[in-house]
């Protein structure tokens, strides 16, 4: 039997004009490099844009807007400053409108822009515009690009992938290969790409398997259920409890901001930690 869990990878060359002139945090050598650049950045038109869908967790460019613009106000540049961020949704988080709210009254109290649906297509590096689908221009001094996701190269040699990704049965996430398995960012199951559904993906086959090896158990389909914390600045954490059962219409529960939940936060990361890295 086989598992793959290989996540997805970037491609940055997908996208004309990204590789020189824009930068990306979702990858650790990009956060790394993006580092250097921000700290020299003083002034002008920072865009943070959604390039491809789907992407690995959808909070997050509205976190890093969040985020940016504490970092620029802490060191006395944010009114030099103006934050877009660009998406091809309607709402920064369709399946919450608690959280959708809660995210676009803190970007109006810190006068972030958000720029709904707008498909970025490619970069002009020579008139520094991002150009999207229907021929607007966006302007820019600093890009920060949600790359397109797609599948490891090995996965599509090895036939795996179909539409961008690997096909999988929505119940026990299995392939149609026989005796061929699929969790995470790597399949087109119908749920985010989040660590949190990857690992409720995995118990998901887990049981199954040992159902299937042992004959024991009685093993639960995938739930498509977890929860998402987003980052809201000034230590306060919000949380999403999103469902995304198979066949259902998503729902997305959200708790507020707050110290609380941050603490929440803290503990879920340092479970996982010890769980997957120090253990």
């Amino acid at each position: 039997m086989l598992v793959v869990a290989l996540g997805a990878e970037y491609s940055i060359d997908a996208t004309p004009g990204f590789a020189e002139d824009g930068h990306e945090f979702y990858s650790f050598d990009g956060a790394l490099a993006l580092h250097d650049v921000l700290k020299r950045f003083k002034s002008g038109k920072l865009v943070i844009g959604i390039i491809g869908q789907p992407f690995k967790c959808p909070p997050a460019p509205c976190e890093a807007a969040i985020l940016l613009d504490e970092w620029f106000e802490k060191r006395g540049l944010r009114g030099d400053i103006d934050i877009s961020v660009v998406s091809q949704w309607g709402v920064p988080i369709p399946p919450s409108p608690d959280g959708t709210k809660t995210i676009l009254k803190t970007f109006d109290d810190r006068n972030i822009k958000f720029v709904t649906e707008h498909m970025i297509t490619s970069l002009d590096p020579t008139r520094n515009v991002a150009i999207c689908s229907n021929g607007q221009e966006i302007p820019y001094d600093l890009f920060l690009g949600i790359p397109v996701h797609r599948v490891p190269a090995v996965v599509e040699d090895a036939g795996l992938s179909e539409n961008d990704w690997i096909p999988v049965d929505d119940k026990n996430l299995a392939t149609k290969f026989a005796e061929v398995y699929a969790i995470g960012d790597v399949t087109s199951a119908p749920v985010p790409k989040s660590g949190v559904f990857a690992e409720s993906a995995a118990r998901a086959v887990a049981d199954h398997l040992i159902w299937e090896i042992t004959g024991e158990g009685n093993p639960a389909p995938f739930d498509g259920k977890g929860s998402c914390y987003i980052e809201f600045g000034d230590g306060l954490v919000g949380r999403m409890d999103a469902d995304f059962f198979p066949g259902t219409r998503p729902t997305a529960p959200f708790a507020a901001p707050s110290v609380l939940v941050a603490d929440e936060k803290k503990e879920f990361t340092a479970v996982r930690r010890t769980r997957w890295i120090d253990g």
